[in-house]
């Protein structure tokens, strides 16, 4: 099961995991975007299983998590990718925005690893894979809604990876920088308006900081989340592992 599905590094993980294999679920508000995605990967010889579903409307995702179950029989795997942020300094932030983003970034994914967590405790086997954020561990002047909220999610990780050690399930985060995706260029774009600049100018100017000189890819992303789901990577689990170019270093 994969959150955010329908479009940037939650389309890619959901692709490269049916490619390698897995049968999909794919979780997303837009209908239209999984429905996509989900054609997509039929059409390559895969499974996958679209659901339009708000996962911060704790009913409506229920009714989806028990639609995947009657489809696939079980969950072992849940890559919490679906998050939201807001671009403002602390002193013009505005609480509804806050809680909006920790909303979703942060209720909704320990509703949705709380679900599949159920499942692996029964069959003794399971990974989660939570998609952070660098931020979580420098900081992003500007979004600190977002930041606290992907550090929130690292702190998840750790205590459910002790909680579950014994369990033969895994449960790890991967921190990407910047990724080439829609959301990273609307933030962008929010920013730029900021300092005067275009979107253009301004991802130029973070490309720069990054040491590679270059944002990341859905796919690097994808690639990391998919070898965690593999029995290779089953002494793995409690870490947070960066995706950034070397910008953290």
């Amino acid at each position: 099961m994969v959150t955010g599905a329908g479009r940037g590094i939650g389309r890619e993980i959901a692709e490269v995991a049916a490619g390698a294999g897995a049968g999909v679920i794919l979780v997303a508000r837009t209908g239209a975007q999984v429905e996509s995605v989900a054609a997509g990967i039929e059409a390559q010889g895969g499974r996958a299983l679209p659901l339009a579903c708000d996962i911060t409307d704790a009913a409506a995702f229920k009714a989806g998590f028990d639609t995947a179950i009657e489809k696939f029989g079980r969950v072992d795997v849940i890559v919490n990718n679906a998050a939201t942020n807001s671009i403002a300094g602390l002193v013009m932030a505005k609480e509804d925005d806050w809680r909006r983003v920790y909303e979703l970034n942060v209720f909704a994914l320990m509703r949705c690893t709380k679900a599949a967590v159920r499942q692996m405790i029964r069959h003794k086997w399971g990974r989660v894979i939570n998609i952070s954020s660098v931020s979580a561990q420098t900081g992003a002047s500007f979004n600190s809604a977002y930041a606290s909220s992907k550090a929130a999610v690292d702190g998840f990780t750790r205590s459910l990876a002790r909680e579950t050690a014994k369990l033969g399930i895994t449960v790890n985060s991967i921190r990407p920088w910047h990724v080439d995706t829609e959301l990273v260029h609307e933030s962008m774009g929010a920013r730029a308006k900021m300092f005067g600049k275009s979107t253009e100018e301004y991802l130029a100017h973070v490309a720069d900081e990054s040491p590679q000189k270059r944002l990341i890819t859905a796919r690097e992303v994808a690639a990391l989340a998919v070898f965690l789901m593999s029995d290779d990577a089953r002494g793995i689990t409690g870490q947070s592992l960066n995706v950034d170019g070397g910008f953290s270093m």
